[in-house]
């Protein structure tokens, strides 16, 4: 699937924002997963300043992801916006040139349908020029 690395999910960034993953939808088995150590999950139990200060730094990590997610949201829409308004002026230039072209096409039909007046002007002319040498 594109051009993510084999095994690659969104877990594996979140990770790193230290959120704890949902695991339902990834490829990796579960026992692959990095697991918190029982002394530690028993340790969490008993809340103590340095606890309370790690909690926090959860929440600062966290609070950080969701800014970045934020900042690249608006980063894509802008993007997206800009796309859109470099069609939307494509296009215009494409209709433009098309009008344009359908004028041209107008003009070499007008230029034509003179010229096939103009040669059958010619030749009743030279029919009557030819016609009164003769006599």
């Amino acid at each position: 699937m594109g051009s993510w690395p084999e095994g690659f999910c969104l877990q594996n960034m979140m990770a790193s924002h230290l959120v704890k993953p949902d695991t339902g939808n990834c490829k990796r088995p579960r026992e692959l997963e990095p697991q918190m150590p029982d002394s530690l999950q028993l340790s969490s139990l008993g809340k103590s300043d340095s606890s309370f200060s790690e909690s926090s730094g959860l929440f600062y990590k966290d609070e950080a992801l969701e800014k970045d997610l934020n900042d690249m949201s608006k980063e894509i829409n802008l993007m997206l916006s800009t796309y859109a308004k470099i069609l939307s002026e494509r296009a215009a230039v494409d209709a433009s040139y098309i009008d344009e072209i359908d004028g041209l096409f107008k003009e070499a039909n007008t230029i034509e349908n003179f010229l096939i007046q103009k040669r059958e002007l010619l030749k009743q002319r030279f029919t009557v020029i030819a016609n009164t040498l003769h006599r």
